[in-house]
């Protein structure tokens, strides 16, 4: 089954995905087939995953999540801890 989805970035996510080295292919499949995912809002929710080939922990994205697989990613960060 093919999942076609629709991202956008707010213009602060883009600045972090930049300076955090991590592909918008990432966020993708972060998204996509997350390890887990922590709500934080009615429709706020921090996705997260382990990536193969990074060595900086688990690496998330903050996203607004809006129906048929669109979301509109607010932030990522990497060495992110399910407390």
């Amino acid at each position: 089954m093919i999942y076609l989805m629709n991202i956008k970035y707010s213009s602060h996510s883009v600045d972090r995905i930049l300076q955090r080295d991590i592909s918008t292919k990432d966020v993708e499949l972060i998204l996509s087939e997350p390890d887990g995912k922590i709500k934080q809002s009615q429709d706020k929710y921090i996705y997260y995953k382990k990536l193969r080939g990074r060595k900086d922990n688990l690496i998330a994205a903050v996203a607004v999540t809006k129906k048929n697989m669109n979301f509109e990613v607010v932030t990522v960060m990497i060495n992110f801890e399910v407390k």
